[in-house]
Parts: C-alpha cells; structure tokens; sequence
C-alpha cells in the first residue's frame, strides 16, 4: 500500500494539478506548432513524457518532406503544445481534459539522444520512436502549464508538476484502460447512486460543471458516464436530453494502484444512500 493523503487535503486545484502531471507524463494525444517559422510547422504524430531527470520530451518519425524533418538539431524554436486527453469510453467520445503550453523545442542531435537512451533517461514509448529509423527526439523547455477540465481553466507552474524524482500520478498511462473498467464495471444505478450522493451532500464531491443543452444524445440519456479517474477521485458526465453536467467523487484517500482504487470505489458504493426524489433540484 502506497501512502495516502486523506480527502481533507484534496481540492480541485490537487485534482487539476494531478491530471496536468498525468497528460504530462504520456496520457492523451499530443501536438505542437513552431509558431514563429514562416511557414509555421505542425508535428501532429507524436509521443511524449516526462524523463528520469524531469524534462519534457517528444519523438517523432516525420518522412523526408515533412517540414519537420528540417528543423535543424540544436536550434531553439519557440512552440505552442496542446495534449488533449480523452476517456476510454468506447461508446461516446469524450474530452476529459486538454493541457496547454507555450514554450522552447529543441530537436536533439543523434548522438545525444542515444546517450539518453542508453542511460534508461527516457520513457519507454518516447524511446522506442526516437531510436527508430527517421526517428528523432525533442527536449521542450517550459515556465507553466494550462488545464482545461471539466472544472473550468487552471494554470501551474512546471516546476510545481513535475518533481525531479520522477514519481508518477496514478493512474499511469498503462492502467487508463483497467482503472475505466473497474469503475464502468459498476452499474448504473451504483453510479447514478454515487453521483446523485454528491449531489445531495452525502458522499465528499462536487459539481464540476452544468451546461443547458438544445438536444442532447438519446443514447446516452439516463446514463452515467467515466470522463476520467484520478487518485484522488471519479468524474462522472452526465447527459439528458436539454443539458449536461460533470461531478467528481472524492476518494477518502489517494489511490496508487488499482487495488487501491477498487477499495475506494466500493467505499464509495457502500456509501451511497438510497436515491431519494429531490436531487434534480440541485
């Protein structure tokens, strides 16, 4: 068991800063613009993370004409990265999250990254596409990072997301598929439970967001969705037929691996009173 930080200490600036630490570290699907070449250039096909020493790193496997492919090792150039970070959900597509930064590339000169490579420096999925043929390796220097979640809008310094330990946020990008499971394993009515206990004030959460639809999607109505599980808790989306709202469910103490998550989401069931009419009027 890994050590635990009780709810008191959980708000949505922890949560915010623990899913920006996770899209970081290689969740969601990355691009980035080199905003001041002429023409610009656009890299849409490419892995990132985080290394053993806290930097963030990209690889690509442009072919020859792409412009990416021109720009030169060793040269700085001024870039907007954006990592939109979706949910597992198969039947419905669903932003949980996007990270936004503005900040210096710098594509590495071979010999560098096989040093990197070497020293086990970097994750392995950036590894794997740097050391490939046509592959290269982008180190991206950064002061602060921007979420936009379910939420609302929070910006954190890069220092403050990435500690030079390198300790990762549960969920990794590994265990996104297995931690969604074993929460959408539960039934609806257990989720709609945890949800409309939120609401009502009996189980630790929040509203993150409502919004007023015209229409919404007759397949997902009367269905509570997993737009992302975090250490620290579930937020749950929710859609009928003239709006939408997100709700988070706090866990009573961070989670580190998913025995510990399957302990929390049954407390969190077992604490879930019988659904009482009423909590419409939220």
């Amino acid at each position: 068991m890994t050590d635990s930080v009780p709810v008191e200490a959980i708000d949505c600036d922890r949560t915010a800063r623990s899913v920006t630490a996770r899209i970081l570290r290689g969740a969601g699907n990355a691009s980035l613009l080199a905003y001041r070449c002429s023409p610009m250039v656009s890299c849409e096909a490419m892995v990132h993370g985080i290394s053993r020493s806290g930097r963030l790193v990209v690889a690509a496997c442009p072919d020859s004409a792409d412009p990416v492919a021109e720009m030169e090792p060793g040269q700085s150039y001024a870039i907007r990265m954006d990592i939109t970070k979706e949910s597992p959900e198969p039947g419905f597509r669903l932003v949980a999250a996007t990270v936004h930064l503005l900040g210096e590339l710098e594509w590495q000169p071979d010999w560098a990254t096989d040093e990197l490579i070497d020293a086990g420096e970097l994750p392995c999925d950036v590894a794997a596409i740097a050391s490939a043929p046509g592959g290269r390796l982008g180190v991206i220097t950064t002061d602060r990072c921007l979420i936009h979640d379910a939420a609302g809008v929070r910006s954190f310094a890069f220092d403050e997301l990435i500690q030079a330990d390198g300790s990762p946020a549960f969920p990794l990008p590994a265990d996104e598929l297995d931690a969604h499971h074993l929460v959408m394993a539960l039934s609806n009515d257990s989720l709609r439970g945890i949800r409309d206990s939120v609401l009502k004030g009996t189980i630790e959460g929040r509203l993150c967001s409502r919004q007023s639809l015209l229409a919404g999607c007759p397949h997902t109505w009367d269905q509570v969705l997993c737009a992302d599980v975090d250490c620290t808790g579930i937020t749950m989306l929710t859609v009928e037929p003239t709006e939408t709202y997100s709700v988070f469910a706090a866990f009573d103490r961070e989670v580190g691996c998913l025995d510990e998550l399957n302990d929390q989401v049954q407390r969190l069931v077992s604490a879930t009173l019988v659904t009482t009419p009423g909590w419409e009027n939220f």
